[in-house]
């Protein structure tokens, strides 16, 4: 655990080590929605009886664009991101509804490469991503002959055997639009792919169900030069 979280601040200190003065670097802000889901194998299907859905949560962050060349550009970000799944299924006649949700400290490192044009600028984004659990909670809802049961609690990452670091991938594209000399207006769409096995639970002889973080996330923001 303690290796991993050192991971974001090595590669960042990598970064810095290797960039040119003379880079052009910008601050930024974004926020939007990420459409999170769950990737279920077969046996998870299986082990928890519900298909995951999207439910829609929140993403707040805060970017260092470094434009080395008008094509090309380096962007470390820290993210608030909101991960999980959503739940809508009928079980042995009860409509049972819910949600989990795990909020995560997200730190991705982003390769970018386009073009500009005009006033504006598109680039292709794609980079490694390295996310901490910060906390979490499930709500779940069962309904039947117009009786509902209701069960909320908080997440414990030890107890629930869920795991709290999450390793991945992000992939998309930035559209940005300049509102002057030294500032950006720009909106981003991205593909969000876990890699990390969320179940922790240690199972028997078999095929281990698989839990994997998902999304798409679509987000605007502004960036300032100096």
């Amino acid at each position: 655990m303690k290796n991993y979280a050192k991971l974001p601040l090595f590669l960042l200190l990598l970064l810095f080590a290797g960039v040119n003065l003379s880079a052009q670097v910008g601050l930024g802000l974004r926020g939007g929605l990420n459409f999170a889901n769950w990737s279920l194998n077969d046996v998870a299907k299986e082990e928890f009886a519900f298909d995951a859905k999207s439910a829609n949560s929140l993403l707040l962050g805060a970017l260092v664009e470094i434009r080395l060349s008008n094509n090309l550009a380096i962007q470390p970000e820290v993210n608030y991101i909101q991960k999980g799944t959503k739940i809508d299924e009928t079980i042995l006649g009860a409509a049972v509804k819910g949600r989990y949700t795990i909020n995560y400290l997200e730190v991705p490192l982003l390769l970018k490469v386009g073009t500009g044009f005009g006033i504006g600028r598109f680039d292709v984004l794609l980079g490694p991503s390295f996310g901490y659990g910060l906390n979490g909670k499930y709500k779940i809802t069962a309904s039947i002959g117009g009786v509902e049961d209701t069960t909320e609690e908080d997440l414990d990452f030890e107890k629930d055997e869920i795991s709290r670091t999450d390793l991945g991938a992000q992939v998309g594209g930035s559209l940005g639009f300049n509102l002057g000399s030294s500032a950006r207006l720009f909106v981003d769409g991205r593909y969000l792919l876990g890699f990390t096995n969320l179940d922790k639970h240690e199972h028997g002889a078999g095929e281990e169900p698989s839990v994997k973080n998902r999304g798409i996330a679509l987000t605007a923001g502004l960036i300032f030069g100096f």
